[in-house]
């Protein structure tokens, strides 16, 4: 009876060992293993800094002389950053920004101002003529006064319109954001536009981060 006992005991101490083995090879895998890491294109609106597009040493750079940026008052929309402005410091002070919109229906909007900043910018063109014949004319100061200059395409990102002789509206060429930048010099206006085309991608642009595409099947 000893010696039936003594094997039981021996047959269930191996079964034991054996069921330990068998769940040591069917253990699942690490919990705090999460997968390989996940690339996010985009930076929140609240988080983003106009130095990931331009700092004012290049905003100096591209002015052709001393720049500096300044806190903007303006409020924004709601998914929106604020505003990027500068003071130029030449012989007379210019005030210059950029500003940029991100959100899911951006482009949409971008279309609309296209078309509303035309027709007013020749509204007020046709206001001018019909009250002054088309002709410069001085203010009390002395200072003469023209017509705004007329709306004009503009190279910059798939669609630029320079519009009112004081501002460049585009839909920039890898993200899916427009674009404002405001300046009193048509060419430098130009050149930030310019600028800031080339610097805006899809991975810095002021919008909700979302998991970056396969980048073998978009090539970039």
């Amino acid at each position: 009876m000893r010696a039936v006992r003594a094997c039981a005991a021996v047959a269930a101490v191996a079964a034991i060992a054996a069921a330990g083995c068998d769940s040591r090879k069917t253990t699942a895998a690490d919990p705090t293993d999460n997968g390989p890491a996940v690339t996010l294109w985009g930076v929140d609106p609240t988080d983003w800094t106009c130095d990931l597009v331009a700092t004012p040493a290049v905003m100096a750079e591209t002015l052709g002389g001393p720049t500096r940026g300044i806190d903007s008052p303006m409020a924004t929309a709601p998914g929106t950053p604020r505003p990027c402005t500068f003071v130029f410091e030449g012989t007379s002070p210019e005030a210059w920004s950029f500003d940029l919109d991100c959100r899911a229906n951006a482009l949409k909007t971008a279309e609309t101002l296209f078309s509303e900043y035309a027709a007013q910018n020749v509204a007020i063109i046709e206001a001018f003529d019909a009250q002054t014949g088309g002709k410069v004319v001085k203010d009390d100061a002395g200072v003469e006064h023209g017509a705004v200059e007329a709306p004009r395409e503009v190279a910059v990102g798939k669609k630029g319109l320079d519009h009112h002789g004081m501002q460049i509206l585009f839909v920039d060429d890898d993200a899916p954001c427009y674009v404002r930048v405001s300046g009193p010099d048509a060419d430098r206006r130009l050149a930030v536009a310019q600028l800031v085309a080339r610097n805006l991608t899809a991975k810095n642009a002021p919008m909700r981060p979302y998991p970056a595409p396969d980048t073998a099947a978009t090539g970039k």
